[in-house]
Formats: C-alpha cells, sequence, structure tokens
C-alpha cells in the first residue's frame, strides 16, 4: 500500500531538517567533534530519532556531503561546451560559496581529518578530488584546444594548481576574511588564460571601446 502523501512530506522534512543541524555542526565540530547528541539537540529530537532516518553518524556524513554536493552540481556543469563555461561556472561557485562560510568550513574541516584511512569520508574525498580534477582537466584542455590557455602551459598542471590553490586560498579565508576570495581566484584566471579569453570569461572588467 502507498505510504500516505503528508506522511512522506513529513519525514523528507524532517531529514532535512537532520541534513542542515549535521551540516551546522559538522561545519563547526567536524565528524569527530561532532556527536549526534548535539544534531539532535540542535534539531529537537532524540538520538534515536535520528537513527530511525540515518542508520548511523557515518551514513549521516555521507548523506550531509551528498545533499551539499547537489549545490556544487547545480552551478558547475561537467558538460560545459567551452572552458570559458567552466571559468564562469567556477566563480559562480566561489561566490555562492563565500555566501555560505558553512560549506568552506566543512570542506576544509572535513578533507583534513579524511586523510586518516579509517576517516567515514576517506573515500568520498579521494573520489571528490578524482572528479574535480577530471572536470578541471577537462577545462583546461577545452581552453588549449581553443588558443585561449597561455602558451607553455599544460591543463594537467594548471588543473591541479588551480585544486590546490583553491583549497588554500579557503583555509586562508577562513582565518581572515577581510579580502576578496573571488579576486584571488579571478587573479589566478588572469594568470593563465589569454587577455582575450579573460575577458571573455569576466575575470578582466569588460572594456567599454571609445
Amino acid at each position: 500500500m502507498a505510504r500516505p502523501k503528508g506522511n512522506w512530506e513529513s519525514t523528507e522534512a524532517r531529514r532535512t531538517d537532520i541534513l542542515q543541524s549535521a551540516f551546522d555542526v559538522f561545519s563547526n565540530n567536524g565528524y569527530n567533534g561532532g556527536s549526534l547528541k548535539k544534531i539532535a539537540k540542535a534539531v529537537g529530537i532524540s538520538e534515536p530519532g535520528i537513527l530511525h532516518h540515518f542508520s548511523s553518524k557515518s551514513e549521516l556524513l555521507s548523506a550531509v556531503l551528498r545533499y551539499r554536493d547537489l549545490i556544487g552540481y547545480e552551478i558547475i556543469h561537467p558538460d560545459a561546451t567551452t572552458g570559458v563555461d567552466f571559468v564562469r561556472d567556477w566563480i559562480k561557485l566561489v561566490e555562492y560559496n563565500i555566501s555560505i562560510p558553512g560549506i568552506i568550513k566543512l570542506y576544509c574541516i572535513l578533507s583534513a581529518e579524511a586523510t586518516a584511512e579509517d576517516h567515514p569520508a576517506h573515500e568520498y574525498f579521494k573520489e571528490r578530488y578524482h572528479w574535480v580534477l577530471g572536470l578541471t582537466l577537462k577545462a583546461f584542455q577545452k581552453l588549449k584546444d581553443e588558443g585561449r590557455l597561455n602558451p607553455g602551459l599544460e591543463p594537467l598542471n594548471v588543473a591541479r594548481a588551480l585544486t590546490a590553490m583553491s583549497d588554500g586560498l579557503q583555509v586562508q579565508w577562513l582565518l581572515n576574511p577581510t579580502w576578496s576570495l573571488v579576486e584571488e581566484h579571478r587573479g589566478f584566471f588572469r594568470a593563465v588564460l589569454t587577455e582575450e579569453a579573460a575577458h571573455l570569461t569576466g575575470v578582466y572588467p569588460v572594456q567599454v571601446a571609445i
């Protein structure tokens, strides 16, 4: 027999509440310091109530990461037809992330914790970095093929540099958010793209011909 619509909506709403509260707790305390007790208190239910929706703390963490990844997938389009589209999307993602600093905190804290092989997010971050590197490599290869990557630069090297720079800048920004994380990313693209490409992507101010 089909579940009544009202019950399904109520269940989904409760799961979303748990995910949002778990996101806040893990962002501020990491996985190891973010207890189910803290999450349950934030939601206003019991720990068994959380385990009714998620079988374990590690499953809840995985669900939180997937939940937040969906936002990124809506901004970064893996099937972007040009490298220019990728650069525009990357800047949009940085702009979105700084509007919700908790996202940056979550990934900075958890990615460091997850270097331990027994951490429940270890495989997730390995796969995520593999996916990000593949996405950025594909984009910079397109830019090179389009003649929009500066001569002498190899797409793989630039892709690794962008990933490393972005992660490192996020940590610095969390410690001192008085400077523009977006502008630092624009500066990276200005350094690796041809001037024409930099204007097309918007990382240079648009110049009006006189």
